[in-house]
């Protein structure tokens, strides 16, 4: 359920990235270069080695992750590295396509929405404001030495927090991350973590015992009565089978009659 849940997100996020790294390379193209499919190919030229690089390299890292022995991740791992992958060729033949397709748009002078309909004359496109504003007033804040010593030091002080929070850090998942809130499932496991203190059963099987053995049944009881002794790590009652045997096989017990081991 994960899976289904979280990876079309991802997805999404990585295709959005490769996007905008396509149509960026292609406006950087020089402009004397007029012919459509060139320009396509000057701007694949250039960022298709970064987005092939980067597609292997999660694709890989995803797939490593089959090795674990955790079902969950395992099927995670699986649908991302797949999907990675088909995003990486839908980028190559899809959009690539449909970019090609929205310029040659752009130069017949037709509208985006309603390509049937033409705008007259040409219009250049309107240069960006984004990149030379941030040029020009964040990049030089972030090379002034104070910066970087403010860097320095928080990243510092990061590494030192992570290394201290290492040894408070919770193994496991609470499963409501990945229940819907409010579902019947969501309240049980919620009432479960409030109010119930006790955590799952634990059994302890002995192998290879003599049960013939009088000596072996005494200490098996002591262990079981130890056990009941550690009230931090074990909640009572602590239930074991060898008082019911030893009543069962002892001729002058209780059960002697009622069991017919008289």
């Amino acid at each position: 359920m994960i899976s289904f849940e979280v990876v079309p997100f991802l997805i999404l996020a990585i295709g959005c990235d490769n996007m905008f790294l396509i149509a960026r390379s292609e406006r950087n193209v020089p402009k004397y270069v007029t012919a459509i499919d060139e320009r396509i190919g000057f701007a694949m030229k250039e960022i298709g080695p970064s987005i092939f690089t980067a597609a292997l390299c999660e694709s890989i890292a995803f797939f490593i992750g089959l090795l674990t022995d955790v079902p969950a991740l395992r099927n995670f791992c699986l649908v991302a590295g797949l999907g990675v992958v088909a995003d990486f060729f839908l980028q190559l033949l899809i959009f690539v396509a449909a970019l090609a397709i929205d310029k040659e748009r752009i130069a017949n002078g037709r509208r985006d929405l309603i390509c049937c309909c033409t705008k007259g004359n040409y219009e250049e496109p309107r240069e960006e404001w984004i990149r030379p504003n941030y040029n020009k007033h964040v990049v030089p804040v972030l090379f002034h030495w104070l910066t970087k010593i403010a860097v320095i030091l928080t990243t510092a002080c990061l590494v030192v927090i992570g290394a201290m929070s290492c040894e408070k850090l919770v193994l496991g998942l609470n499963q409501n991350v990945s229940l819907v809130k409010g579902s019947d499932i969501y309240d049980y496991f919620e009432t479960l973590y409030t109010y119930g203190e006790a955590g799952p059963p634990a059994y302890l099987v002995f192998k290879n015992v003599n049960y013939t053995n009088p000596e072996n049944l005494v200490q098996m009881n002591a262990i079981a009565a130890e056990l009941a002794t550690l009230n931090d790590t074990v909640m009572a009652p602590v239930y074991s089978w060898i008082g019911g045997y030893q009543n069962f096989i002892n001729p002058t017990g209780v059960w002697a009659e009622t069991c017919g081991s008289k």
